[in-house]
Parts: C-alpha cells; structure tokens; sequence
C-alpha cells in the first residue's frame, strides 16, 4: 500500500512539474543564450519552456528515439514561432551526437528508467556537458541513491536535491573541482 501512496506522490508531482515547466528551469538556472538538451524530449513538455527560456541566442537539443514525438515537438515550436530547436533523432545504440562540452544543461526528466546501459548514458553526459555544466535529473521509478551514484561515479558532483529532494542537481566538475578533489 506504501508503495502506491509513494507512487501517486510522484505521479501528482510529475504533473505538477509539467505544468510549471518554465518556472522550474528558470528556477533551476536555464536562460538566454544557454545550450540545453532534452534528452528523451517527448513531445516537448520542457523543450518548448527551455527554448523561450534561452531565446534568440541559444539552443535545445530535442532528442527522442520516437520520430512521432520530435514531429509533435517541432509543430509546437513552430506554432510558438520557435527556431532555436535542432531535432535528434536517436536510437538505442547511437551515442547523444554532440561535440564534447557542447551543452550547458542536460535534461534527464522521467526517462531513465526506458535506459538499459545508465552507465553509458552517465559517461555521455559528462562528455557533452560543458565544465560547470548542470545535469538536471528527475529519477521517477529509480532509486535517489542508484542515480546519484552512477553520477558520482562518472566524474559528477551531486550539488542538490531540490523540489523536495525529486529534482537532482549534479554539476560536471570543472578543473578547479577536480583538484581540490585530488587534494
């Protein structure tokens, strides 16, 4: 029974998220001329929100391995009158697809649980994300802990647990992270 209170609960907030997208990724650092990707973008849910949050002058990456769901994505940003969204097409053995430190945020938002190798998908996103760069995880159907550590293990530091502890903030060490660290 505790198990399906916990589970309403994080259905109840995974709407509430949704509709307040804009708010939280303001809230959460993301505005003008920032690179963002949704990874495991949907139908746009958070795109949409990041790409007016980021305006003229920066980009979302939309990756989705659902070509239906990047062809949703890209009628609203149309109907928004949005062209700062580069489309990604993914399937499940390509690597993310772009260059080291291209991205200064990286959206994991309820997708992780549809991943069969994390560890991988953990060592991308420390490939693409810029030094400083943030990784913004809501690990819905996963253990808090079980993400953390495959965040931690791949050169991430776990800087919050915001929205009552749902959101998880890990932030790709920067050289000054990494020295001190070794110290």
């Amino acid at each position: 029974m505790r198990q399906i209170f916990t589970w309403i609960k994080e259905l109840q907030f995974k709407r509430w998220l949704g509709k307040n997208a804009s708010a939280f990724l303001t809230s959460s650092g993301v505005k003008g001329g920032l690179m963002v990707l949704d990874f495991g973008c949907g139908s746009g849910t958070y795109t949409i929100p990041a790409a007016k949050a980021v305006g003229a002058t920066g980009r979302v990456y939309a990756l989705d391995i659902n070509p239906r769901a990047l062809d949703r994505v890209k009628r609203k940003a149309e109907r928004a009158g949005l062209r700062n969204i580069v489309r990604i097409d993914a399937s499940r053995e390509d690597g993310i697809g772009l260059d080291d430190g291209a991205v200064d945020f990286m959206l994991l938002i309820d997708v992780l649980q549809k991943i069969d190798n994390k560890e991988t998908l953990f060592q991308e996103a420390h490939r693409i994300l810029k030094p400083g760069g943030v990784l913004l995880i809501f690990p819905m159907h996963l253990a808090t802990d079980e993400v953390e550590k495959l965040a931690t293990s791949n050169d991430l530091l776990m800087q919050d647990r915001t929205f009552g502890g749902r959101i998880l903030v890990a932030i790709k060490k920067t050289r000054v992270d990494a020295t001190s660290s070794e110290n």
